[in-house]
């Protein structure tokens, strides 16, 4: 088994758990020979770094970008939701719900596999890293660590993208996605959907255990996890459960000791792992290939025509923002400020400057901050009833920015966060999944473009669920295509049809 297993390093992954027979090719950042794999620690490192070079992976191997890597999928989460004009480019699939979420098209397919692929690999590093003889326990925790830590929310992921939120999902006990804890093979047969409560017991069980081995662990970089991006993970799951109390106190363990966001690194382009507010993100790699997902990241689609060092960083010039959404921030606002009118180029549209490349265009793209932590606490607070403890929270990033701080209470003031969320967070892939943990339905005001005049998307629509790929349900005995309740397979919709849970 440990010599099949030698592709998280030599650069072959199979998609074993679709029972597919297809190859992905991969590119970790240092290989080892076949007689290493898990024989060192060295050599548990070296698959751990082909796993987490899965998760930045670039468009290279899935043939197509804008479902490949995590930022190409925060583009996705963005354009999906209410607050991002997509005019032109291959995210206007997404854009106009153009049926990206049936099971016989491409993008529920990659999604699928990509998750399944990182999973398959981090099940190999969590089996046979602690085999290793004489390896020291703290660097088996923190290898073992890292890959539950991914584990848990590669499942956490997967339950966003293929079920409605955890509180319309749970208590009906509806389908959830399959486990695997072990590695797999071509020849391993797929298991059953099981529930949405079996999926959250394994991010739970993943996260909570990698928690304590990663006390103690001092990361190289932040593109690789540690226990705050554990916590902050760990919070993002409580929130989606509605566990409030859980929810605040992870978000405050999670921050603690990163700074907020200044004013000055807000606008300077989101382009620095460094800055202090950064938990987690894309640290861009030339030399080992780990581009981000060029064509189809932030940086190459929000038109922005920012001006730096006397040249003009180049875009495709697709991401814009309605005007709607901008007259939600204050002219004192400093997020305000980042945006300008372009009456040449995009037909008008609103242009931002949040996201923009350095100039040898190596700029990094950030997965988690300690802002979100902040927002998470608040919204936990406030649903928890410490409304002077939310409000205090809120009211010190608002205040920061520049915006005038809120003085609600109740529902008035968990509305309040909830659109702080949306200001300050935009771009960084929480529109459309803010949107489906609330339950709340699409509306996109203003001037968007090619959207105007449609139905709105309801609330609880299975529009915001993804179907199971049918290259699934063809090739697992344990998974069949009748709709659901009365089989596997998701209902599908689009905006137009106004299905929705009952």
């Amino acid at each position: 088994m440990k010599k099949i297993l030698t592709w998280a390093l030599a650069a072959i992954a199979t998609l074993s758990l679709v029972s597919c027979k297809d190859f992905l090719e991969t590119n970790p950042t240092s290989s080892v020979s076949d007689n290493q794999v898990f024989t060192s620690i060295q050599g548990a490192n070296a698959a751990l770094n082909g796993c987490y070079n899965l998760l930045h992976f670039n468009d290279e191997g899935y043939g197509r970008g804008d479902v490949s890597g995590y930022i190409s999928q925060i583009c996705t989460f963005d354009t999906t939701g209410e607050d991002i004009i997509v005019n032109g480019g291959w995210y206007g699939y997404d854009y106009n719900y153009w049926g990206h979420q049936r099971g016989d098209i491409f993008k529920t397919y990659t999604l699928w596999n990509y998750y399944y692929v990182l999973i398959n690999n981090l099940n190999s590093v969590i089996k046979y890293t602690p085999e290793i003889e004489g390896a020291a326990e703290a660097d088996v925790n923190a290898v073992v660590g890292q890959a539950l830590v991914m584990r848990g929310w590669s499942y956490f992921m997967l339950a966003q993208l293929f079920q409605h939120t955890y509180q319309l999902s749970s208590p009906k006990d509806m389908p959830g996605v399959p486990i695997y804890t072990e590695p797999t093979t071509d020849e391993t047969e797929g298991k059953p959907r099981g529930t949405i409560n079996d999926t959250y017991k394994q991010v739970l069980d993943d996260l909570t255990a990698a928690e304590t081995m990663l006390s103690g662990y001092r990361r190289l970089a932040k593109n690789h996890v540690d226990q705050s991006v554990c916590q902050g993970i760990l919070a993002r799951v409580y929130l989606v459960m509605q566990n409030w109390t859980k929810a605040a106190e992870y978000a405050a363990k999670a921050r603690s000791g990163y700074s907020l966001t200044s004013n000055a690194d807000y606008t300077s382009g989101f382009n620095d792992i460094n800055t202090g507010s950064w938990m987690w993100g894309l640290m861009q790699d030339k030399e080992n290939k780990l581009y981000g997902n060029g064509d189809y990241g932030p940086f190459a689609l929000w038109a922005n025509w920012i001006t730096r060092n006397g040249g003009d960083l180049w875009s495709f010039n697709c991401f814009f923002l309605p005007d709607a959404f901008v007259n939600l921030f204050e002219e004192s606002d400093i997020r305000r400020q980042q945006m300008f009118f372009r009456s040449d180029q995009g037909n008008g549209l609103w242009c931002s400057g949040k996201f923009y490349d350095n100039l040898d265009l190596t700029g990094s793209f950030v997965y988690m901050r300690a802002d979100e932590m902040l927002l998470i606490e608040a919204e936990a607070k406030a649903h928890s009833g410490d409304q002077t403890g939310a409000l205090a929270l809120l009211n010190q990033l608002q205040s920061m920015r520049g915006a005038t701080p809120t003085t609600k209470t109740g529902d008035a003031l968990i509305e309040d966060i909830l659109l702080e969320r949306r200001k300050e967070l935009y771009g960084e892939g929480f529109g459309w999944l803010d949107i489906v943990r609330n339950c709340k339905p699409l509306l996109r005001e203003g001037n968007h473009a090619d959207y105007s005049g449609h139905t709105p998307i309801p609330a609880k629509s299975w529009a915001f669920v993804y179907q199971i790929p049918q290259s699934e349900i063809l090739n697992n005995p344990n998974i069949n295509g009748e709709i659901w309740p009365a089989g596997d397979q998701n209902p599908f919709a689009q905006y137009y049809d106004n299905k929705i849970l009952e």
